[in-house]
């Protein structure tokens, strides 16, 4: 339960089940304070005596009269960074952002209804924008606390639990292990560069706000920049109170696939069509410059964007990139920038880092949850994505896939060379280096033992970039690929999964020929042209991404036959047959591949 009274104080209620030793004591949830117990009961007033009111009655009698406490706001940029400036503090000073009642709204009595389009609680809802602002506390801490309060939450009066307490906990507790390997391994560099690159911090020679040797010395908060990012943190997920969501107006539809009078029920497009036609609903947008607005805006936009892709070298540069860098020109005409994009995965960041309704526990959806190398590996890549506001998708790939390589260490680099290779299997190298991750030594080593046809099949299929007009180096790629350039392009859904799962002695090479054939059975279905030359096929492979090569054999002992399917102009399968289900494909003329495993044989 939420409850009002007693400011930040702890709750004995909110004690933490499951945290031992040092944490025993220590809450996970915040607790409701009294002036935001006062202005959510003015607004649930008003919301009884709503007029109609496009495009949400409900929202505009909410927030009808409410101010950001701009003086306020502004105090946090300026003290963010103050080793005296404490989360309690802070956390005091977020009432000034009126939104952050809203998460509050269908609570009432001390009791949290269930009444989010999410399927969380209201009440988990507020407490995981809580932790998004605490996650932005931390990062720009770093050098103070940060590393701390991040990795391992605070104690019963709200300071950063040290290394020395929890440790203390590791020999009870596995989560406290795991605090302790973030706290130890995360690339906390990676995360200072984002908020740098996001406009968020700068150098400054006079020290962190003109401290000299503070602990923050050489950093200093851009305050118009910082600003904004706590206004979109307090506005980013009103939209999931179900009570809330506008509807489309006449003269707007349709609108992102709404039609009139439509309840926009995707909670980023109900927030974007506010930001987009009625912005002065909100206190903590209205009041903002117009290019903080827009790049707002920008945060709220679906770009279906998958990281796995990019980071695992599993796609081809068009298949991950081109819906980004045509939102950017359509929805935004070439206005946002490389800091803008940033702020974007800034925002996803402390988004993500508190999607757990724990805040006072740390970010523990990265702490204890999601995988480090992972989490390091998206880090990395930020600096490379943000150059799509001003870069080509197939430069950036490349950028992207020389510097994996040169980073790759003495496994790799230090056996293959430290230079990122050329020739025309270049590219496929390096995709396979991202693909295979830690498998990828052995896998490297055997290459040169792939027949050449299969060596050949990978290095012109991985060479694709599904991108018009667009081609790695010449120097990298095979020359025809690079003159004649032709598509579609193939994504193999699940390939680097498929190549990280070496058991029981396999040789790679055994899996690099069945990837060759995947991508050749592929090329029957979709024969290589130049009018597709921009065009991008998924081909899934399921199915197999988990199995042995003796268990994909195994599987066709009783006369089933592995084959690939086309299901539709955009993708396809790899399923497992049985011959009355194959003669039946070929009676309706479907298409597909029957996919040669002799490779797999010993």
């Amino acid at each position: 339960a939420i409850v009002g009274g007693g400011g930040a104080a702890p709750l004995a209620a909110e004690a933490a089940a499951g945290r031992t030793g040092s944490q025993a004591g220590a809450i996970r949830r915040v607790p409701l304070q009294d002036a935001c117990a006062q202005t959510l009961v003015s607004m649930r007033c008003r919301m009884t005596r709503a007029v109609p009111s496009p495009p949400s009655s409900r929202l505009c009698a909410a927030l009808h009269s409410e101010r950001t406490d701009w003086h306020r706001v502004r105090k946090i940029a300026r003290r963010i960074m103050e080793p005296n400036y404490s989360l309690k503090q802070y956390f005091e000073d977020l009432s000034s952002f009126p939104e952050l009642n809203l998460y509050l709204m269908d609570a009432s009595d001390g009791v949290t209804h269930t009444a989010s389009s999410s399927g969380r609680s209201i009440g988990d809802e507020y407490q995981r924008t809580v932790g998004a602002f605490f996650a932005i506390y931390w990062l720009f801490r770093l050098g103070i606390d940060g590393k701390d309060g991040f990795s391992f939450g605070v104690d019963e009066n709200w300071k950063p639990l040290s290394q020395k307490a929890v440790m203390e906990d590791a020999a009870l507790d596995p989560l406290a292990k795991k605090r302790l390997a973030f706290r130890h391994d995360a690339n906390w560099e990676y995360f200072q560069g984002l908020l740098m690159d996001a406009g968020l911090i700068r150098e400054d020679n006079k020290g962190c706000m003109g401290r000299p040797g503070g602990a923050c010395h050489g950093l200093k908060v851009c305050e118009k920049r910082f600003v904004s990012l706590l206004a979109l943190t307090a506005v980013h997920d009103i939209m999931k109170m179900s009570s809330l969501i506008p509807e489309v107006q006449e003269q707007h539809a349709p609108y992102h696939g709404y039609n009139e009078w439509d309840q926009i029920g995707d909670h980023d497009h109900a927030l974007s069509y506010i930001m987009d036609h009625y912005p002065n609903i909100l206190p903590s947008f209205r009041e903002l410059d117009p290019e903080e607005q827009r790049a707002l805006q920008f945060t709220q936009c679906k770009f279906c964007f998958n990281h796995g892709w990019f980071v695992q070298g599993e796609a081809p540069p068009g298949a991950i990139f081109t819906p980004f860098r045509e939102a950017l020109v359509r929805d935004h005409k070439s206005q946002i920038g490389m800091e803008d994009v940033a702020l974007y995965f800034v925002h996803w960041l402390t988004d993500l880092a508190g999607a757990e309704p724990t805040p006072l526990a740390g970010c523990e959806k990265f702490s204890v949850k999601f995988p480090l190398p992972v989490l390091n590996s998206f880090l990395r890549s930020f600096a490379y994505v943000e150059k799509i506001a001003d870069q080509k998708e197939t430069e950036i790939n490349e950028e992207y896939l020389q510097a994996r390589w040169m980073e790759s260490g003495p496994e790799v680099a230090g056996k293959l060379g430290q230079q990122p290779p050329t020739g025309p299997d270049a590219v496929a190298r390096m995709r396979i280096l991202c693909m295979a991750q830690s498998a990828a030594p052995l896998t490297l080593e055997r290459w040169p033992f792939v027949p050449d046809e299969d060596r050949e099949v990978l290095s012109t299929e991985m060479s694709r970039t599904g991108c018009l007009g667009q081609s790695y180096a010449p120097e990298l790629v095979p020359a025809e690929v690079h003159d004649q350039p032709m598509g579609p392009a193939f994504l193999v859904y699940y390939g680097p999964a498929f190549l990280q799962h070496l058991r029981d002695g396999e040789c790679p090479s055994r899996r690099l020929r069945l990837l060759a054939e995947v991508y050749r059975c592929a090329r029957e279905l979709w024969p290589a042209q130049v009018s597709k030359v921009a065009a991008n096929v998924t081909v899934r492979i399921d199915m197999i991404k988990a199995l042995t090569c003796q268990e994909i054999i195994n599987a066709t002992q009783d006369g089933n036959i592995w084959i690939m399917v086309k299901h539709n102009e955009v993708e396809a399968f790899i399923e497992l047959a049985s011959r009355r289900k194959l003669n039946k494909m070929i009676s309706s003329m479907q298409r597909i591949q029957i996919v040669d495993m002799t490779c797999l044989a010993l």
